[in-house]
């Protein structure tokens, strides 16, 4: 056996060690998402993993989805980390086409950069959110805890009817999505906001206070923070209203 061949196989299995290392701090970051500081971590240690392995699939995904939070969450121009966002998610689908989490989270970013870039760029680009997120659910129907029902549900709401749009399917699909994620706040958010538009503010009360009374899955403990949070107005603004 060459020399070079055996120093190559002696450093595998340190290699594959780092690789768990990296991994495991990197979701330690993003665990503390809600600090900046942590947030950006969080990406570079997702990062150095795929330079070290092009091909990991776990990091490729999660990276998209740190895009995601950081876009979502954060002021001023949003739409580059969104990009990246969908670079990232693509890369996953393309290492893994079987795996719902690429599919998802490449929909989920082409979704919110469309938002970003006005009504037309979203309406152009919405049959490439639908099959990402449906390609999703074919593979996983409960792929990241109900979350392509809640973005179908989002899109067929907010969609004219000559794009697909329908209010009917959208509540459809968020209390499917709220049947596989009970603890699920944002489809309840998504619900209330169909019903103030249809005048049944009752029901959109229901809705807001069971996001109010909900305990976090700890996966989206930031995420059901701002939920509560955009709850809490939505409430105090239907009280203005009665």
């Amino acid at each position: 056996m060459k020399l070079w061949w055996f120093i190559f196989l002696l450093a595998l299995p340190c290699e594959a060690q780092d690789i768990e290392t990296l991994m495991q701090a990197s979701e330690a970051h993003y665990h503390l998402r809600e600090q900046e500081s942590e947030l950006l971590k969080a990406i570079e240690t997702y990062q150095q993993v795929l330079d070290i392995d092009p091909t990991k699939y776990e990091a490729a995904w999660r990276l998209a989805k740190a895009y995601w939070y950081r876009g979502n969450f954060s002021s001023g121009d949003k739409l580059p980390f969104f990009e990246k966002g969908i670079e990232a998610g693509r890369n996953a689908v393309q290492i893994a086409p079987d795996r719902c989490e690429g599919h998802f989270w490449l929909g989920i970013n082409l979704a919110v950069s469309a938002e970003s870039g006005g009504v037309f760029r979203a309406l152009g680009m919405v049959d490439d959110v639908k099959a990402e997120i449906q390609k999703a659910m074919e593979i996983t129907e409960n792929c990241e805890c109900g979350g392509p029902q809640r973005v179908l549900g989002k899109l067929h709401a907010r969609l004219p009817f000559f794009k697909g749009g329908s209010k009917t399917k959208a509540i459809e699909f968020l209390k499917k999505s709220l049947q596989l994620c009970p603890q699920d706040t944002q489809s309840r958010i998504f619900l209330a906001e169909i019903y103030i538009d249809e005048g049944k503010n009752g029901y959109a009360r229901q809705f807001l206070r069971q996001v109010l009374d909900q305990e976090p899955d700890p996966e989206w403990i930031p995420e059901t923070k701002q939920n509560k949070i955009v709850a809490e107005k939505m409430l105090r603004d239907l009280q203005k209203g009665r």
